[in-house]
């Protein structure tokens, strides 16, 4: 499943890091939005599952995406989803996008979006025997490979689900286990 990351940010310089931050994410197709008007060339509104912007959401914002507000201040206003400290890591951004991003409602009849889908079957088994808690090395064990290869995928699990640490790669397992 490939998620669709609107940007939307008065900062040019800005808007490009965080384009760049989550492109890195190969479950993530971002797009950098100008600040007003249509959203491509066409003249058309694009519909994405996550907007983040630094801006309260007008009727200019794009329908059904999960709207992330970025601001120095705590903002509720309609049409913010959540809102994101201006001050993030790049890591902490990446996480809250990620976590946004599998927040999203599914259509109906569409498979539940994950972050997981881009796993591959043994990095699943890996992240399935961390998190009920198994050590890497008794991992290793299990699965009949070596420590530094469990290591090797660990990092890799991270990198593709933007984990930051174990913690919240056994919050993105059970999320998807219901």
């Amino acid at each position: 499943m490939t998620y669709r990351i609107g940007i939307r940010h008065g900062h040019p310089l800005i808007a490009w890091a965080m384009e760049r931050s989550l492109s890195a994410i190969p479950a993530m197709h971002v797009s950098l939005l100008p600040e007003t008007g249509p959203d491509d060339e066409t003249g058309t509104a694009q519909v994405y599952d996550v907007l983040v912007t630094d801006h309260v959401p007008t009727a200019g914002t794009p329908p059904g995406a999960r709207t992330l507000l970025m601001s120095p201040t705590h903002v509720a206003a309609p049409g913010v989803d959540e809102w994101l400290p201006d001050q993030l890591s790049p890591e902490d951004f990446v996480r809250a996008v990620v976590g946004a991003a599998g927040r999203v409602r599914p259509s109906p009849g569409d498979p539940q979006p994950t972050p997981l889908g881009q796993l591959s079957p043994r990095e699943r088994e890996v992240l399935d025997h961390i998190a009920r808690g198994l050590t890497h090395a008794q991992t290793a064990r299990r699965l009949g490979i070596s420590r530094h290869t469990v290591d090797t995928h660990v990092k890799r699990i991270r990198s593709k689900c933007g984990a930051g640490n174990k913690a919240d790669m056994v919050r993105l397992a059970m999320a998807a286990h219901g």
